[in-house]
């Protein structure tokens, strides 16, 4: 789930000040931790006005602001909305805290309509490959949103993620042609994205109805530092770890709670690398992984960084004993920063909303390639701290002149 096509990393403002949101995590965390609409109500009212712009910035691009309306809704309704004491200021603190209460419930009421829709295409992608003999893996939000979720609406998703074994992907591509579906971009060998003729985005916030509904179709499901070479591919595990099942009333390969956690969190920890992490999947992590008796170890050093952070900052139903067991298959490097490093953007949270592929080519790179703490570890696991950086740095260098030696020799980057 990114902020691709309308899903929740849009937003509806220009970036807000880093230390401002620095501020806020720790008070929407809070919230997560203790639904208390009272104290919501309480902290709300408490803020500055200036605030609250940056606060439906910061719980929009975090893909929580379906799940916040939810948890504050006892205490956010009519009778229990903060009294607007300023007289119809519109600078005023009751004001701006009432008004943000109003925007709250927009939001779960807009993905309630946008989630719908999506139950709907699931459902009729999935009896599209059932009728044609195709087994598929829902991923991530496909499957969250319908199985984890008291209802739908609080989990808000970008697309429709599917995995498939290479042999059935054209037969799924022509199940999703004859549901009107058009192939995105060709030449992109990571996945497969599908679209509807004439969808755009509606508005640029991430829970709004008429926003585009993509399909990702995935035979692989690579964590890699250099993206296009080395890591590992999660597939074969996924698929040895699915069993029959039905989602939305329709067959589906379903995964084992171990192993939609290792997905889960290994799919988050790449995030984090890249600097578009995002508390909704610190949310989804904790949420699975509290209910699975010990974590599986297998792809460790990928799923542990998420695993420990949405442990920090979700710490119940046992987590963090779960995730210190499993510390030493990840290794001492990666268990010692993931102790340490703040729970805000220093962890890779995308709090500011950034596209990268918005960004001008050569900022986009660095944005990609700068030797952020979750990269030198993970592309150097055996490494001391000293010794990792400067080979990092070695090896982009290399990447970056083996590209450039492909655009020279084949007239591509």
């Amino acid at each position: 789930m990114g902020p691709v096509g309308g899903g929740p990393g849009l937003t509806h403002g220009g970036p807000m000040g880093l230390r401002e949101a620095r501020e806020l995590v720790p008070v929407v965390l809070g919230w997560l931790r203790r639904p208390d609409p009272a104290a919501f109500l309480g902290d709300l009212a408490a803020m500055p006005p200036s605030r609250h712009a940056a606060l439906r910035h910061l719980l929009t691009n975090q893909g929580l602001a379906p799940l916040v309306a939810d948890a504050v809704a006892e205490g956010s309704g009519a009778e229990g909305a903060p009294a607007d004491a300023s007289g119809g200021d519109p600078h005023g603190a009751q004001w701006a805290a009432t008004d943000t209460v109003r925007w709250l419930a927009v939001q779960l009421d807009q993905n309630r309509a946008r989630m719908a829709a999506f139950a709907a295409d699931l459902a009729a992608v999935l009896a599209g490959a059932a009728a044609a003999g195709i087994p598929v893996v829902p991923l991530k939000g496909g499957l969250l949103a319908f199985t984890r979720y008291r209802e739908p609406a609080l989990r808000p998703m970008a697309d429709i993620d599917l995995l498939v074994r290479p042999a059935d992907e054209p037969g799924l591509h022509a199940v999703l042609e004859r549901l009107g579906y058009g192939l995105v971009d060709p030449a992109d060998t990571r996945h497969r994205s599908f679209s509807r003729p004439g969808e755009g985005v509606a508005a640029h916030d991430g829970t709004h109805p008429g926003n585009p509904r993509e399909v990702e179709v995935h035979t692989r499901l690579l964590r890699s530092v250099w993206l296009d070479r080395g890591g590992v591919d999660l597939a074969p595990y996924l698929w040895a770890a699915a069993e029959e099942g039905r989602l939305l009333g329709q067959p589906a390969m379903v995964p084992t709670d171990a192993a939609l956690v290792t997905d889960l969190a290994s799919h988050a920890t790449l995030h984090l690398m890249r600097g578009s992490g995002m508390l909704l999947h610190w949310r989804d992590v904790a949420h699975v992984a509290t209910g699975v008796g010990e974590l599986d170890e297998a792809f460790a050093a990928w799923a542990y960084p998420a695993l420990a952070l949405a442990a920090r900052a979700l710490p119940g139903g046992g987590l963090p004993a779960k995730v210190e067991r499993l510390a030493p298959a990840a290794g001492a490097g990666l268990a010692a920063l993931a102790a340490r490093v703040p729970l805000d953007d220093r962890a890779g949270l995308n709090l500011q909303g950034v596209q990268a592929s918005s960004l001008p080519w050569l900022r986009s790179r660095w944005r990609r390639w700068r030797p952020n703490p979750w990269l030198v570890r993970l592309a150097n696991p055996g490494l001391p701290a000293p010794a990792a950086y400067p080979v990092y740095l070695g090896r982009v260098g290399a990447r970056a002149a083996r590209k450039a030696a492909r655009a020279v020799l084949g007239g591509g980057r």
